[in-house]
């Protein structure tokens, strides 16, 4: 509390200030990178809508051609988080039962009439046939979206409500809502997004000896490996929190969707016998989560540079002295100090694509020698790991104080793929095994395997080059 008192008041200007510096800097452009980082993740604990400042950065550098970029069109941009709340109205259709019981509790909601400024957007839905009448919410807040969210929100706590009810009632509402800023004459129609929705597959080119894999297949593949490679109450056990977190994606509010995720991760791992829960779920949950955070990276970098690059890439790989493939390969490429000569072809490769390059320099920075790879492992391990204590005293301010942090959608997003990589890991190292694996004990091996791990790359000196060997640690190939 003293850390945030002494650093809360000026700490948005002070950022700013130093965005407005060093933003024409090339030779500062990581500094610059991270203060974008920590600029937005300081919008968001504000309480600004993720979609809200998307929408911004998209109106102001990308929707029209940016002649030149100055100072002026960045603070333009700055000024546009004041942190000021604002006074909107939304304007959301219903069906005629939840706007009788809204009328009856003294909220503004009457039968649709058509000719309204609203109609377009109501008309959007495609429920718009059983939203007979229109609710009316004032709010004040920081922007539109959040306008919207708190509508939605207010809306699914009614519907909560009439579960109590043994008959219950037709509680149903458009997720296109019209927003408007007050005294303002037009509004705007935003849609109430799901931020954990399924990201669509990409599309893989269809070659003559090219066989599709559908995506049924490879999730049927994934399910038989849960299934094959556990004992019964292990498999019981790791189905059941899949099935705990699958309500995420099902209920109606994101209070439910964090309790949801963070009881998954606690059917997931092993009762604690003693001392802090949150210590001992972290010490077992956050091995699992970084232990593969290399090959994720490399895989990450790798997958991008493909699409574009696939044949040329390849055949720089195939030109190097590596019996590895793939992103091992790749990895090898872009760690190994042997392979500068194959380094600068890549460099030569991505001139034209400065995005690219700076993935490619920042993923060779972070593992160029043993010190760089040690103080990669430990800032990823430390985030991590305050992350995981982060979203436990926002559940247990949804759960003991009834209280929801502005930032609880970062939080949830976070949580949803700390647990998808922790199952992957889990899963992965039950299939090396030749017998029937217990679940705690699979746990228990990963976070072994990550101390082995650690103390190999910590016994060496800081200035050693990287090797095969340490590639093939980092990529948990070994």
């Amino acid at each position: 509390m003293l850390i945030e008192k002494l650093v809360a008041e000026k700490y948005k200007e002070t950022l700013e200030r130093l965005l407005l510096e060093l933003f024409d800097q090339p030779r500062q452009r990581m500094d610059y990178r991270k203060l974008v980082g920590f600029y937005c993740s300081h919008l968001v604990n504000l309480g600004y809508e993720r979609n809200h400042i998307r929408h911004v950065v998209e109106e102001t550098f990308f929707d029209k051609t940016v002649v030149r970029m100055g100072r002026k069109t960045l603070e333009k941009f700055l000024r546009k988080f004041d942190g000021k709340n604002r006074r909107y109205t939304v304007h959301v259709g219903v069906t005629r039962d939840l706007g009788n019981h809204l009328r009856g509790l003294d909220f503004n909601a009457f039968a649709r009439v058509a000719g309204n400024a609203y109609e377009a957007t109501l008309e959007e839905n495609t429920n718009k046939d059983a939203l007979t009448w229109v609710f009316e919410w004032p709010v004040d807040t920081l922007d539109p979206e959040g306008a919207m969210d708190s509508a939605y929100q207010f809306l699914s706590a009614q519907r909560a409500v009439s579960f109590l009810d043994p008959y219950g009632m037709h509680c149903e509402w458009g997720d296109t809502m019209h927003v408007t800023l007050h005294r303002a004459k037009l509004g705007q129609a935003i849609t109430k997004t799901d931020f954990l929705e399924n990201k669509p597959r990409p599309l893989l080119p269809i070659r003559k000896n090219y066989q599709r894999i559908t995506r049924a297949r490879t999730i049927s593949n994934y399910a038989a490996d849960i299934a094959r490679n556990f004992e019964e109450t292990s498999t019981e056990r790791l189905l059941s929190s899949i099935r705990t977190a699958a309500l995420a994606r099902t209920s109606f509010n994101p209070e439910n969707r964090l309790i949801s995720l963070w009881s998954a991760i606690e059917v997931l791992l092993s009762e604690p016998r003693e001392g802090a829960r949150i210590v001992h779920y972290a010490k077992l949950i956050v091995p699992c989560i970084v232990m593969r955070h290399t090959r994720r990276q490399v895989i990450a970098v790798y997958n991008e540079l493909l699409p574009r690059y696939r044949n040329r890439l390849n055949k720089i790989t195939r030109d190097m002295e590596t019996e590895a493939h793939g992103q091992d390969a790749f990895a090898e490429l872009v760690f190994l100090k042997e392979n500068e000569e194959y380094q600068k072809r890549l460099c030569d490769l991505l001139t034209d694509n400065p995005l690219a390059l700076h993935r490619v320099f920042k993923l060779q920075r972070d593992y160029k020698n043993i010190g760089a790879v040690n103080g990669t492992l430990d800032d990823h391990y430390n985030r991590v790991r305050w992350q995981i204590h982060w979203v436990y005293r926002a559940r247990n301010q949804l759960v003991h104080a009834g209280l929801m942090p502005s930032y609880l959608e970062s939080v949830i997003l976070n949580l949803a793929e700390y647990y998808r990589s922790a199952v992957v890991t889990i899963v992965g190292r039950a299939k090396r095994e030749e017998e029937l694996s217990d679940i705690d004990q699979v746990v228990s091996e990963i976070g072994i395997k990550y101390r082995i791990l650690r103390n190999f790359f910590g016994k060496t000196k800081a200035d050693t080059s990287l090797t095969e060997e340490h590639v093939s640690k980092l990529m948990d190939t070994k």
